[in-house]
């Protein structure tokens, strides 16, 4: 069976202790049933899916070319977020500003991805990093979105991630492309 991959931004290391803070005012170790470890915290550019060892080399070769052509940035994390009803989210995070360099970043990898797999471009991105999915719970949950001072985290990199679904951490970067 093909290994899954996704191509992502890896989260800041040091988001521990915020995280931790909104884990326990949203009790999300008894309402969620994924809750991910902190070095797996990443924002997703474009996920692949089941993919064919004999398609990497030509994907990394072709995402090496992305890094060359686009500089390193800062990308803003500016609050807490959810998709779905606030009284039972699907999915909690950490809002991530939809920056130019961000966006552009986006669309390189998925124009990529996209002709290198023969599949339709996405034009629907909202740059996020996921704290909590996968509700437990049918209770009312209530979280409320909030919006702070942007926290500034450098990007100087973006990886190929292969996921191992029984391990914790489960993502692993099989290659990183650095940004010039």
């Amino acid at each position: 069976m093909p290994s899954h991959y996704f191509i992502g931004i890896k989260g800041p290391a040091d988001f521990e202790s915020l995280i931790n803070a909104y884990k326990e005012k949203y009790h999300f170790t008894e309402t969620y049933k994924t809750i991910p470890h902190p070095d797996d915290l990443h924002v997703t550019l474009v996920f692949i899916g089941a993919l064919p060892e004999s398609s990497l080399s030509l994907l990394t070769e072709n995402l090496n070319v992305i890094g060359e052509k686009i500089s390193a940035f800062h990308m803003h994390i500016n609050g807490l977020s959810y998709f779905g009803s606030s009284a039972g989210p699907r999915v909690v995070y950490f809002s991530v500003d939809a920056s130019e360099a961000l966006t552009t970043l986006q669309k390189e990898v998925d124009k990529t991805v996209a002709a290198l797999l023969n599949r339709p471009i996405s034009d629907r991105f909202t740059p996020h990093i996921t704290i909590a999915k996968k509700r437990k719970t049918t209770k009312p949950l209530y979280i409320q979105k909030e919006e702070w001072e942007p926290i500034e985290v450098p990007v100087e990199s973006f990886s190929l991630f292969t996921i191992h679904p029984e391990k914790s951490p489960k993502y692993e970067a099989v290659e990183t492309f650095m940004l010039s």
